[in-house]
């Protein structure tokens, strides 16, 4: 099971968790599903409808305070 989080063009949206095992398979499905689909993410990857697929860059690690 995978989780996607989307969001719709009238501020609603919301997660799901399903069988979909691609991002683009549930793209299509959460726009047949939901009217005014504009932004779906799973994990670092996402689509959004004005710059189509793409991945965030990791977060650098800040330093933990550890000093061993």
């Amino acid at each position: 099971m995978k989780s996607y989080i989307f969001a719709t063009d009238n501020d609603r949206g919301g997660v799901i968790l399903c069988d979909i095992e691609t991002l683009e398979d549930a793209v299509v499905y959460l726009q047949q599903r939901f009217t005014g689909v504009i932004r779906v993410e799973q994990g670092r990857r996402y689509w959004a409808a004005d710059e189509g697929y793409a991945e965030l860059d990791p977060l650098p690690v800040a330093g933990n305070g550890y000093s061993g």
